[in-house]
């Protein structure tokens, strides 16, 4: 096996979780919360990808924060 898929095996696994959760949330089309793992990011209908990475893990954990109906995190906050 290719060093290379070792390597990415445990980002396989977490996009496959958090499919499968946005799923059982009801979600469907492009999860613009998953940017984070990708280097070219989808975002939905017109709206600019976001390439930012540090504003792609809020947007990931503020997605799973309101799942889990805790209050968002801003950037002031975030710091």
């Amino acid at each position: 096996m290719c060093r290379d898929s070792i390597l990415a095996a445990p980002l396989v696994l977490d996009l496959a979780l958090f499919l499968d959760l946005a799923h059982r949330a009801g979600q469907s089309g492009v999860q613009e919360w998953l940017s984070f793992y990708w280097k070219a990011p989808q975002a939905k209908g017109g709206v600019k990808p976001e390439h930012d990475i540090f504003i792609q893990q809020t947007k990931l954990k503020n997605t799973l924060r309101e799942w889990m109906g805790e209050p968002a995190v801003t950037h002031s906050e975030a710091g």
